[in-house]
């Protein structure tokens, strides 16, 4: 079996580069799961987790960043990857993303609607969690931090966990499919949040 490869960043901090990344260099890599928030007994939410992942090689995308602990605990030979960037780019982005959106997990998440609007909020968890892990992880061989704009590349990703064979392309890079600057304009993203929330009866 291989090596379990948790990538524990939040939303908006190039997980899905990682994605990408990960998946040329050979792992199968699972997405969110909304499923893990349902849980409030510890015990069945790790044998939830222990059962998911049996097939998967890694895992990147919320809600896993609120999960280390349990991931760590049932994989602790496991390696780590926490994706960050500058809290004001991450907010702006995750505001152009996902606008006023009143998506049922982000609220679970961040106790609040959506994410424009309640800035603060989405701020304060994500620095409040990336503080955590990086504490909690301190002096762990096993843990790697990944900051956009600064060592996401294949060099820093293979030598952390231990591949000798390092792509020679360029690293990978999500790209939003719209392609296109609307989402810089309010307006644009009050309708595209009335029309989802109301689409998607949120």
């Amino acid at each position: 079996m291989r090596q379990k490869i948790f990538v524990i960043g939040f939303q908006k901090t190039g997980t899905t580069t990682l994605e990408h990344a990960l998946e040329r260099l050979g792992y199968r890599v699972y997405g969110g799961d909304k499923n893990l928030m349902k849980y409030e007994d510890k015990d069945a939410l790790k044998n939830y987790i222990k059962n998911t992942l049996k097939n998967w090689d890694a895992v990147q995308d919320m809600p896993w960043p609120l999960f280390y602990k349990e991931l760590y605990e049932l994989y602790p030979a496991a390696k780590f990857v926490l994706t960050i960037r500058d809290t004001e780019k991450w907010i702006s982005s995750v505001v152009k993303y996902f606008a006023g959106i009143r998506f049922p997990l982000h609220r679970k998440i961040y106790g609040v609607p959506c994410a424009e609007g309640y800035e603060e909020r989405y701020k304060e968890l994500y620095e409040q969690i990336n503080q955590e892990i990086i504490e909690f992880f301190k002096n762990k061989p096993n843990f790697l931090i990944m900051e956009m704009g600064k060592n996401f590349n294949y060099e820093t990703l293979c030598g952390f966990l231990d591949i000798k064979e390092i792509p020679k392309e360029a690293f990978p890079h999500a790209r939003n499919n719209n392609k296109r600057k609307l989402p810089n304009y309010k307006l644009y993203r009050d309708l595209r949040s009335i029309y989802w929330n109301y689409k998607m009866n949120y």
